[in-house]
């Protein structure tokens, strides 16, 4: 087999597990993790517990999308600064951090650059026309009927793809296709 067939069935199986996460349980920060370290062998329970607080974009106040944050922390597992760096040369940690931060702001720029904004009231927006949350009772019902849990769902699915493609290759163009 291929490393490209290899890496689509990789890219396939993390996108279909990450919408059926999200669909099931909701929560599209932690459900985009989890697609992740789950296909890609990395589970860490704590941090997947801790993204759980980052959905509906920040504790549900519509800042960053769950999906970008969730997805921006497992690149974080892989070319992340380890906390001991933080005792040592202040030089060498502050290259790490930088390192670390390029390839969560090229997936941050892909992803504004595919849904329109990386806030995620300003994408529900785009989805439903207004700003709904499932938080209250009737707007839920409303998000329903507008399909916007499942255009959610695909935004998830979509993003974590591209997380782990971004996984081998953290220099992906803004413009390639996975």
């Amino acid at each position: 087999m291929t490393k490209k067939k290899l890496n689509k069935k990789i890219l396939d199986r993390v996108e279909s597990r990450a919408y059926e996460l999200v669909e099931e349980y909701h929560g599209c920060a932690q459900c985009s993790l989890h697609a992740i370290q789950e296909v890609c062998g990395f589970k860490d329970d704590l941090i997947g517990k801790a993204a759980v607080g980052l959905s509906g974009g920040v504790g549900g106040l519509g800042a960053a999308c769950g999906a970008l944050t969730g997805a921006s922390l497992a690149l974080g597992l892989k070319y992340g600064r380890e906390v001991s760096m933080l005792s040592g040369p202040a030089e060498e940690a502050i290259e790490q951090e930088l390192a670390a931060v390029e390839p969560v702001a090229r997936l941050g720029k892909w992803f504004e650059r595919k849904f329109g904004s990386i806030n995620c009231r300003d994408i529900r927006r785009s989805f439903a026309g207004t700003d709904l949350t499932r938080v209250v009772p009737w707007q839920e019902e409303w998000m329903e009927e507008l399909g916007v849990p499942k255009k959610c769902a695909q935004l998830v699915a979509q993003t974590t793809r591209r997380a782990v493609a971004m996984l081998e290759n953290p220099t992906l163009g803004i413009t390639e296709e996975v």
